[in-house]
């Protein structure tokens, strides 16, 4: 007789039920003595429990004079960027030289958004840093386009559509609260 393998699926668990069912209850030899029984079930299993870690302790906000020093070092290599790419444009430089530029400028602003969350800035920047930081998250898709822009003319636009979040309120306020000179483009070219 040839068995239905659907059949033998379905079967076979209710047999090995059954069988442990039978095995359970069979007059066989106890190798249990009721004390071993009772103890069995009065014991509770052991569980294994394991603390969380401990939280890794926020580094302390800088001081205003740090946090100045940190933001110029976070905010040159974009502004430097910047003011070359601005420069090439005006020079009439080729697109490729556009595009390099561009792309280094993108980079330089990834860096930038990434430098400004990771820093434990005072209280009183929280808010126009997170602000800049936005903005220059907002304008990344733009300076990528412009790194891949085929003309002069496309690289332009996008980079006006960049400038559009350049974070420039911000960036004021942050050097006010930080005891910073106003930006001047002249620093950075």
């Amino acid at each position: 007789m040839r068995l239905n393998a659907g059949f033998v699926r379905t079967l076979f668990p209710a047999l090995v039920a059954a069988g442990i069912t039978v095995a359970g209850c069979s007059s066989g030899p106890v190798t249990a003595t009721a004390a071993d029984r009772a103890s069995a079930v009065a014991t509770p299993a052991k569980t294994v429990t394991t603390s969380p870690a401990p939280p890794t302790p926020s580094p302390a906000p800088l001081t205003r004079k740090q946090a100045a020093l940190r933001y110029l070092a976070i905010v040159k290599p974009y502004d430097v960027g910047l003011e070359r790419l601005e420069k090439a444009i005006n020079g009439g430089l080729p697109v490729a030289s556009l595009r390099s530029s561009a792309a280094k400028v993108a980079a330089a602003n990834r860096a930038q958004i990434r430098h400004l969350q990771n820093t434990a800035w005072p209280a009183a920047v929280r808010a126009p840093i997170k602000e800049l930081g936005a903005e220059s998250l907002k304008a990344q898709p733009y300076w990528l386009r412009a790194a891949r822009a085929r003309t002069p003319a496309a690289l332009i636009q996008e980079v006006l559509k960049a400038s559009r979040h350049d974070g420039a309120k911000a960036a004021a306020k942050i050097r006010r609260l930080l005891q910073l000179e106003e930006y001047d483009e002249n620093d950075y070219s």
